[in-house]
């Protein structure tokens, strides 16, 4: 026989109990003044609750984001550039531990929550109960995470170079399904999509592959595209966190999230969500812009460009015949030495030594050192000299 824990009902509050009433204080107004102070309490109780559990969300998003820098950092992707991997690590613990904190708190102030007449027939938790052992990990494509392991032996790419490899030949297969799925418009068709290729879907590349898909379609000006993409990432998203506390496979929650985001309460948690996930797309396609900015080559000016003996290496390869310039393009000392032996010497040795003053040409100590120089690539290149 199935035992049931009434120690809840141990701690019911009654606002009009009257064995803490002094007989000289009017009754009615000591039963409104209790009552009133127990509503004041719930909604501080509730507001704090609903911070924390605001916190936890962005905190989540904020796990979501250091789990996909580090795996591309892992991966030799751009944010190994930018980024710390032992810093990476060293917040991501810090958030899971301001996380557990929180859902404690969270948890204690449930269970000692004082019961009343106005929140006994109310529902104190909403949880879906799903009957049986349910999908398999392995149901995924690969595993749903990178190096799981299953009773058969490894499952996900091992090592940085596996983890690279394992990506793009997830995009070779599945990319038609997952644009498919990114173009989709009404959230009913992503239900459908989810059902038919759940174990594409769900896996971890095809979430890192939406998500790059969003940044490169917001900085390639694509906004209405990126926002679509945006709110069918959330959907995989929520699935997978619901999955999480559920601790069930992520094929199993699918229905039960669909169902729920049809409560407007959800629907509309799910929509914050998805704007929030908008935002940081935005804002993280500025910060790409003026990395990628950053990056580009600077021109330099005339005054930088001169070479050791006071000429501009640009002014002076424009001066040179075609078959010189040929030459120093193709960086081929055995080239320049055919065209300046077809010249006259003079004027051989006069588009030699402006070479040198501009530096295109560089002379060693010895002569087997001379070489082609790189300044018009900011370089130089020194390679075998003329006879």
């Amino acid at each position: 026989m199935t035992s049931f824990n009434y120690s809840k009902w141990d701690n019911i509050e009654i606002s009009d109990d009257e064995a803490d009433t002094h007989p000289n204080i009017d009754k009615a107004s000591w039963f409104r003044m209790k009552h009133r102070s127990r509503v004041e309490r719930e909604e501080t109780e509730k507001y704090e609750t609903h911070a924390m559990e605001q916190e936890n969300k962005a905190d989540g998003e904020r796990e979501r984001e250091i789990v996909r820098l580090l795996a591309e950092v892992r991966s030799g992707g751009d944010a190994s550039e930018y980024e710390d991997e032992d810093a990476l690590v060293g917040e991501l613990e810090e958030v899971r531990i301001r996380v557990k904190d929180r859902l404690d708190k969270i948890d204690f102030m449930e269970k000692n929550k004082k019961w009343n007449v106005d929140n006994l027939s109310h529902t104190a938790t909403d949880r879906t109960i799903l009957s049986g052992a349910g999908s398999q990990k392995e149901d995924l494509i690969g595993g749903m995470m990178s190096g799981h392991s299953s009773k058969d032996g490894p499952v996900g790419p091992q090592s940085e170079k596996a983890a690279v490899n394992a990506y793009a030949d997830f995009v070779d297969v599945h990319e038609q399904v997952l644009e498919d799925y990114l173009a989709t418009k009404e959230i009913e068709q992503c239900k459908k999509k989810l059902h038919e290729h759940g174990g594409t879907l769900l896996h971890e590349h095809a979430q890192s592959y939406i998500l790059l898909s969003c940044l490169e379609d917001e900085m390639n000006g694509f906004h209405d595209k990126m926002k679509l993409a945006s709110r069918n990432s959330q959907v995989l998203s929520h699935v997978t966190d619901l999955s999480a506390s559920l601790n069930r496979h992520p094929r199993d929650v699918v229905l039960p999230f669909f169902a729920r985001i049809e409560d407007p309460r959800y629907r509309s948690g799910f929509e914050e969500a998805v704007q929030d996930f908008i935002q940081k797309i935005q804002k993280r396609a500025v910060d790409k812009r003026v990395e990628m900015d950053a990056q580009e080559p600077k021109e330099l000016s005339k005054e930088e460009r001169m070479g050791p003996g006071g000429l501009d290496p640009v002014e002076v390869f424009e001066t040179l015949p075609v078959s010189m310039q040929e030459a120093f393009e193709s960086k081929d000392t055995g080239m320049l030495q055919v065209a300046l032996e077809a010249m006259d010497p003079a004027e051989a040795k006069k588009h030699m030594d402006a070479c040198e003053a501009s530096g295109l040409w560089v002379q060693s100590a010895s002569k087997d050192e001379e070489g082609v120089s790189d300044d018009l690539e900011e370089a130089t290149v020194v390679d075998d000299g003329l006879a």
